[in-house]
């Protein structure tokens, strides 16, 4: 099966993969990025065993989280995707997304959240996907907002009480 890739105005997305470990590593370990996502920074290892299991995910669900890269140069973004979520009652799975600090408040999070949301439908056969905000995020609820998610009650996840979000298939 050929790998499957999304396409935008200014960017394409790919699988996120061991290939991105460079990439994906240095913007997991950003601090400033970092700093209202579960668990903070991560070290390459860590980034490594993610991105293993996230190659897993895709050949076993036929969805997980992509590379996001601009569409002229190649380079590396961000990530955004879908991810397995055990932790929230009543969910399957979490959309989450991180940029890059050179691509913030450029509209870039929400242009590569619109195509994956649209296309996780195609993908997910569940009626639901969730997102996790922590209470400190000011752009989180605002973001997830812009993208057709709508706020539900918060719950307590590994320790920390964070805003719940969803989106509903329609129809």
């Amino acid at each position: 099966m050929d790998a499957p890739s999304l396409r935008t105005k200014r960017l394409v997305l790919l699988p996120l993969g061991s290939a991105d470990l460079d990439e994906a590593a240095a913007l997991f370990a950003d601090p400033r990025v970092m700093v209202n996502i579960d668990g903070g920074t991560r070290d390459r290892s860590t980034t490594s065993r993610l991105l293993q299991a996230n190659e897993r995910c895709w050949k076993t669900e036929g969805w997980g989280l992509w590379a996001i890269r601009d569409a002229t140069s190649g380079a590396f973004i961000g990530q955004g995707g879908l991810q397995r979520i055990t932790e929230l009652q009543d969910a399957d799975v979490e959309f989450s997304a991180i940029i890059g600090r050179r691509n913030w408040r450029k509209g870039i999070a929400t242009e590569a959240a619109n195509a994956i949301v649209y296309d996780a439908w195609e993908r997910f056969p569940g009626s639901q996907i969730h997102a996790l905000v922590h209470p400190d995020s000011a752009a989180g609820g605002p973001f997830l907002r812009r993208i057709g998610f709508r706020r539900d009650d918060d719950q307590l996840v590994h320790g920390e009480t964070l805003e719940v979000w969803h989106t509903q298939r329609l129809g």
